[in-house]
């Protein structure tokens, strides 16, 4: 059975960060591991170090899972940062939009500063029964009649009603709050 754990607006190096996804891995034993966007700044190579920092302790937290890298309007340049390093460029998908298909049933995930809200699901290409997992808007909640699923974050910028994570099984999926 595969499960893949979507986290959003992570902000790594918060100082809390660390114990909620220790938390959060150890809870889920997820397969996939899909960072969301906002994963950490990084807008020059300079920065390149969180970047790599995030994925050190998400590796070993879950040395088991594949990673997933989506590119948010915090960390741009994130997906160079991973090309560039020799011991994850191989390991880790770094991307702008991940398509997975479960039971039939596309998602797609992306941060969703690309898109204008209106006409995401005409950009993607996505049909009307396909769900979008966005991350950019601080909310953690499910909008079945657009079927879009927002993702939340762990981050404290975002309000307490709005901190968590979604989980994709088999069957279905759900949302985690942390309150």
């Amino acid at each position: 059975m595969t499960k893949t754990l979507i986290l959003s607006n992570v902000r790594f190096p918060e100082p809390h960060v660390e114990s909620y996804l220790s938390i959060i891995i150890k809870k889920e034993e997820p397969e996939v591991i899909v960072l969301n966007g906002d994963t950490t700044q990084c807008f020059w190579d300079y920065e390149c170090p969180r970047v790599i920092d995030v994925l050190y302790v998400i590796r070993s937290l879950a040395p088991w899972a594949h990673i997933v890298y989506v590119q948010g309007d915090l960390d741009p340049h994130a997906p160079k940062c991973i090309t560039s390093e020799p011991r994850y460029r191989e390991e880790i998908t770094a991307t702008s939009v991940y398509v997975m298909e479960v039971s039939s049933t596309k998602y797609f995930v992306l941060h969703g500063h690309q898109y204008e809200l209106d006409n995401i699901r005409k950009s993607l290409n996505a049909g009307p029964w396909d769900w979008i997992i966005l991350g950019q808007y601080k909310k953690l909640e499910v909008d079945r009649l657009a079927r879009i699923i927002y993702s939340g974050g762990i981050t404290r910028d975002f309000p307490p009603e709005a901190r968590g994570y979604v989980v994709i099984d088999e069957t279905s999926f759900y949302i985690r709050s942390l309150r």
